[in-house]
């Protein structure tokens, strides 16, 4: 019996020593959880204003290439509706201005050599080809600009569906 009750106090014994490793009895393992808690909220705080930097800028680098590429087709665009207009003036031999949206003859006579509608037809598909190469061009810098932005330490906080 005596054997039974050594072996129940050696058991309760090693009990006591496991609960005793457990406890929390130190003020200062408290002190420094709670330092190193400050320090991860620290961290993450310091994490999220970098990632929102990064994301801002990626964005503003972006939407400035795209402007500058809307500026550009602007420009294609004034140019092709300079061109059909005077292209029609050369055709119908007198100059034209717009009213309500649409191109109205004036009295004043063309200043430029007249063209036949077979001349007219050719000189229009001249003009559109030409500014399909410009939008073309202007597109590939788009492109450029893009893969550049793209590659730049910006980069990595750009979504993946962008």
């Amino acid at each position: 019996m005596a054997e039974k009750k050594d072996k129940k106090e050696v058991a309760v014994q090693e009990q006591d020593d496991f609960r005793t490793n457990n406890l929390v009895d130190e003020t200062g393992l408290v002190e420094a959880a709670m330092a190193d808690l400050k320090k991860d909220k620290d961290e993450e705080k310091k994490r999220e204003i970098k990632n929102a930097i990064g994301v801002a800028t990626y964005h503003n680098a972006k939407t400035r290439a795209e402007l500058r590429a809307r500026r550009r087709e602007d420009e294609i665009t004034k140019k092709k509706l300079d061109g059909t207009k005077k292209l029609l003036e050369r055709l119908i031999g007198f100059e034209t201005e717009i009213k309500d949206g649409c191109l109205v003859p004036t009295k004043n006579k063309c200043k430029e050599p007249s063209l036949t509608p077979v001349e007219y037809k050719d000189e229009k598909k001249k003009l559109q080809e030409e500014i399909s190469k410009e939008i073309r061009e202007s597109d590939k810098l788009l492109d450029k600009d893009l893969r550049e932005i793209r590659s730049s330490y910006e980069g990595r906080y750009q979504y993946w569906w962008d």
